[in-house]
């Protein structure tokens, strides 16, 4: 897949799709790893990333699994480059990886690089391509993609075996599935993706298959660059790394909150104390302005670490039980907002410093809006709010990542990420899928106004029914921000 016979103009070529914004993609004929033409891309944003794609039914492919290479060449400037994947199944995501490609202090030379992905009968789709971020450019040359045989390399080297062998452990003793598993052929499918590891990284791989084929939809792997990233640095998403983004409100017509409540992950213990205060000195101003109810927007939001969105959003949700973890043995554990703080049985887990904040009204009706993107925490607050008096949700059906996870290091610096309990609210009702919402809105509309989106405006005609918004009101164009 080179890029000769493409015309010399800008767009992507035929069979490639752009799946992002902000950038510049076209055909270069200045340069080239074989012929006279590469494909080029710019970034025109300094946050974000351009990404080009490509998608394969797997039926294409005769192997288990599937070898993605091209040849990369990038300036001098801050930008990095990558090769990436994903192959989907009926249900969704079962693999991904990328492999990131730094700038050099020159421009540098015309470089292979080649990525894998394991492939099984569950799978369907191979989506593959080029990606850029930060400032700069990079181009692209010789893309090939074919299928691979794991019986035909060789073992593990015993090194990358152990490392295999103790993820295997740790998923057997602690999966929320671990009941359901069938352990002697998901072993065996997991070593034969661990064949031709020839080291840890490489069995990388083997254990991103596993973490994928449990069943569960929440559970992944965390490479050590990925770990390292989020260790000092909080993120909007722990598994793609995206940049994190603050919360945001404003008064909508005068006399309603809205508090958008983005992801968290990552960062230090200080820097999830700090999110869940300006959170909570969010809801502070909204209810100082005289706010009758309360939207709390969950939509876009992919979850990450509960406890500074619970923290942050206990005054909206009130002291007591949040949801309830439940262990494959049935053991159930309370999760918890009490006084400023949050835990999980016994333990608090975050705290605010000072005095908590509390609503005048504590009874304040609450909407809380959700979309197909809210998964994971989200879901958890979502879920906790339909026990209160008085919340409803509009919008459409979460994700359906309801369990809850731990994360286990590894050796390397790597770590599982691993679904380890089912969750209920605090009323007793097991989440098994996406929460569905009360109210189905469309939920997008993301280019309007707030108060002119639809959902916005479905929750406003509801809180407006509400003894503490009655006759305050009035369906109008956003306000101010906060």
């Amino acid at each position: 897949m080179g890029f000769e016979d493409a015309a010399p103009q800008s767009g992507a070529p035929t069979g490639w799709r752009v799946t992002t914004q902000a950038t510049l993609v076209g055909i270069d004929t200045t340069t080239a790893a074989r012929g006279v033409q590469s494909l080029h891309l710019t970034r025109v944003a300094a946050s974000g990333t351009g990404r080009v794609a490509q998608e394969i039914d797997t039926e294409r492919f005769d192997g288990n699994r599937v070898r993605v290479s091209a040849h990369v060449k990038i300036d001098d400037s801050a930008a990095i480059a990558a090769l990436w994947i994903r192959v989907e199944g009926d249900l969704g995501l079962l693999y991904a990886d990328s492999l990131p490609v730094a700038a050099t202090p020159t421009a540098g030379p015309w470089m292979r690089y080649e990525l894998e992905a394991p492939l099984d009968e569950t799978a369907r789709r191979v989506s593959f391509g080029a990606e850029v971020r930060g400032d700069g450019s990079a181009w692209f040359d010789e893309f090939a993609i074919h299928a691979v045989h794991a019986s035909s390399l060789p073992p593990p080297s015993p090194t990358a075996a152990r490392y295999v062998e103790r993820a295997l452990a740790i998923i057997e003793e602690s999966s929320v599935n671990r009941e359901r598993i069938d352990w002697r052929a998901f072993r065996s499918a997991v070593r034969e993706q661990a064949r031709g590891a020839d080291t840890v990284a490489a069995s990388h791989l083997a254990v991103r298959f596993a973490m994928s084929h449990l069943a569960d939809g929440h559970s992944y792997f965390m490479a050590p660059r990925q770990m390292t990233a989020i260790a000092t640095e909080p993120v909007g998403n722990a598994r793609t790394g995206l940049s994190a983004v603050a919360p945001r409100s404003e008064v909508l017509a005068s006399s309603v909150g809205y508090l958008s409540l983005p992801g968290f992950a990552g960062g230090t213990h200080t820097d999830q104390a700090e999110f869940a205060v300006e959170v909570q000195d969010y809801i502070a101003r909204l209810d100082a302005a005289d706010a009758c109810g309360f939207v709390l927007d969950l939509r876009g939001n992919s979850g990450g670490n509960l406890w500074p969105m619970l923290v942050g959003i206990g005054p909206l949700l009130g002291d007591g039980e949040a949801a309830i973890a439940i262990d494959p043995s049935g053991t159930r554990t309370p999760v918890w907002y009490r006084d400023g703080k949050a835990g999980l049985g016994d333990a608090v887990q975050l705290r605010v410093r000072g005095a908590p904040y509390r609503l005048r009204n504590p009874f304040a009706p609450i909407a809380v809006l959700t979309d197909r993107s809210t998964a994971s925490a989200a879901e958890i607050i979502a879920g906790a709010f339909g026990a209160r008096v008085d919340a409803r949700r509009f919008g459409a059906s979460t994700r359906g990542a309801v369990t809850g996870t731990r994360i286990f290091p590894l050796g390397d610096g790597a770590a599982l990420v691993l679904a380890v309990t089912h969750t209920s609210d605090r009323n007793g009702h097991v989440y098994s899928g996406p929460l569905e919402p009360d109210e189905v809105v469309e939920a997008r509309a993301r280019d309007l106004a707030v108060a002119d989106q639809p959902v916005v405006r479905a929750a406003l005609e509801w809180l407006q029914s509400r003894r503490a918004c009655q006759g305050r009101v009035v369906v109008a164009s956003a306000g101010g921000r906060g």
